[in-house]
C-alpha cells in the first residue's frame, strides 16, 4: 500500500512540475516584445509606406504583427522621389494606431530613407494609345483611310510601378478629323492618376463626287459631268456626295462651278410633271377608288407633293406626283 501511496505523489509532483514549466514558458513568451528593426533605405510601389514594407517584424503574437506591419507611417513620396523618415516620426504613427512604443523593441537608424519607384512612360507609348484609339472610333464609323498626321503635348512622364491602364476622350459629337482635341488619364494600381491634355491632327480620306466642269441651273447631270476625288474629310461638307450613282440622272438645281463639291441641296431629279400638264388624280381608301381628271399647278419630280386643280369641282387639292400622268391624294 505505501508502495501505490507513493507513486501517486511521484506522479501528482511531475504534473505540477510540469504546468510550472508550461507557465513559466507562457509568461516569458508574452513577455518577449514584438521587434520593429526599420531598414535605412528602402524603395515602395504603393500610395502609403506601411511600416511592414519599411522594416522587418518578429513577434510571438501573429495578429500583432499583422496590425503593425498594416500600419501606415505616411504617404509615400512622388514616382522617383524620395522621402525621410525618423524615428519620433515613426514613433507618433505607432502612438496614433494604437500601439504602446514602450512595449515594442524599436531600432531605427538615424534616418529612413524611402524612394517611390517608377517607371519611364514615354512620348512613343502616349502617341500609340491616341492613334489607336482614334482609328478604332473611326473604324467604327466606316472610315479606314486614317493618317494621324501630329500628337501635339505628348511627352514624356515618371509614372509609379505597377498596372497602368488608360483612358481616352474626345468633346462630345467631335467628329475625330483635323485638330481634335483629346484628353488622356493614366491610372496606375488604380490609386495613381495622371491627366494628359493632346490635340491630335487627323486626316481622313474620303472619295467625294466633284463637277468636273461648269454646269448650268438645270442641267441633267451626265457621268462625264463629275468625278470622284479622294479628299481629306476635314474640307468637305457634312452631307457631301460619295457615290457617282446618287447624281448621275438628275439635274442641277443651280448653277455651280467646276470642282464643286456636290451635296444633295445642289442637285434634284428632273421633274417628271410640268405646270398646266393634264394629269390622273387617284384617292385610294378602305377598297374603293376613285379617279378624276386634274391639272397640276406647278411641276413636280416623282415623290413631291404639288397643288392640283381638280377639273370636276374646279377645287385645288395637295397630291404626291407618282408618274408623268399620275398624282395620288393621301388621307
Amino acid at each position: 500500500m505505501r508502495h501505490r501511496f507513493d507513486m501517486k505523489r511521484a506522479a501528482r509532483a511531475a504534473v505540477v512540475a510540469a504546468l510550472t514549466l508550461a507557465w513559466a514558458a507562457a509568461a516569458a513568451w508574452a513577455a518577449e516584445p514584438t521587434s520593429v528593426r526599420v531598414f535605412d533605405r528602402v524603395e515602395v510601389d504603393s500610395d502609403q509606406v506601411l511600416l511592414g514594407a519599411i522594416a522587418r517584424i518578429d513577434g510571438q503574437d501573429d495578429e500583432r504583427v499583422r496590425a503593425l506591419q498594416g500600419l501606415s507611417v505616411g504617404r509615400a513620396p512622388l514616382p522617383g522621389k524620395s522621402r525621410a523618415f525618423d524615428e519620433a516620426a515613426i514613433r507618433l504613427r505607432l502612438k496614433q494606431g494604437g500601439f504602446d512604443p514602450a512595449e515594442i523593441d524599436l531600432q531605427v537608424p538615424a534616418e529612413v530613407e524611402v524612394r517611390r519607384g517608377a517607371v519611364e512612360f514615354g512620348r512613343e507609348q502616349l502617341e500609340e494609345i491616341v492613334t489607336a484609339h482614334i482609328r478604332e472610333q473611326l473604324r467604327d464609323r466606316g472610315l479606314e483611310r486614317v493618317q494621324v498626321k501630329e500628337i501635339r503635348g505628348a511627352e514624356a512622364m515618371v509614372l509609379p510601378r505597377g498596372r497602368i491602364a488608360w483612358q481616352v476622350s474626345a468633346p462630345r459629337n467631335a467628329s475625330l478629323t483635323g485638330s481634335v482635341p483629346l484628353a488622356v488619364i493614366l491610372k496606375v494600381n488604380d490609386d495613381f492618376e495622371r491627366r494628359v491634355n493632346l490635340t491630335a491632327v487627323v486626316e481622313v480620306r474620303v472619295r467625294a463626287v466633284v463637277s468636273s466642269r461648269p454646269l448650268g441651273r438645270y442641267k441633267p447631270i451626265e457621268e462625264g459631268d463629275i468625278e470622284l476625288r479622294e479628299l481629306d474629310l476635314a474640307g468637305l461638307p457634312a452631307d457631301f456626295i460619295g457615290e457617282p450613282e446618287a447624281v448621275i440622272g438628275k439635274r442641277t438645281r443651280r448653277a455651280v462651278e467646276s470642282h464643286t463639291v456636290l451635296r444633295p441641296d445642289l442637285v434634284e431629279l428632273p421633274p417628271v410633271v410640268k405646270r398646266g400638264d393634264r394629269v390622273k388624280i387617284v384617292a385610294e381608301s378602305a377598297g374603293m377608288r376613285i379617279t378624276a381628271e386634274g391639272e397640276a399647278k406647278q411641276k413636280g419630280c416623282v415623290g413631291e407633293r404639288i397643288p392640283v386643280v381638280n377639273l370636276g369641282s374646279n377645287k385645288v387639292i395637295q397630291a404626291r406626283v407618282v408618274d408623268g400622268q399620275t398624282v395620288r391624294i393621301e388621307f
